[in-house]
């Protein structure tokens, strides 16, 4: 359901000239989620042992990215860029 909508939104809010670099972008900030998250597994099972809990962080950052999509993010407009 998200993958879709997140390169439409990409598209839409850099538009033509800047589009390839925010994908990029995005791209690569997103990927470090793929580094952090067993990091953080490892860590919290390590101190706590137990994966219950590092089921409720997920969780938590699962239901916190969903708080911000639906509360925080405004209106999905084509930024104006200036070209020089």
């Amino acid at each position: 359901m998200w993958s879709s909508n997140h390169w439409a939104l990409i598209q839409t809010l850099a538009g033509p000239p800047a589009a390839g670099k925010w994908t990029a972008v995005q791209n690569g900030f997103g990927n470090l989620a793929g580094v952090a998250a067993p990091a953080l597994t490892g860590l919290v099972v390590a101190r706590t042992g137990q994966f219950f809990w590092a089921f409720a962080v997920a969780t938590g950052f699962a239901l916190a990215g969903a708080f911000f999509y639906m509360f925080v993010i405004g209106r999905i407009d084509q930024v104006g860029w200036r070209l020089r």
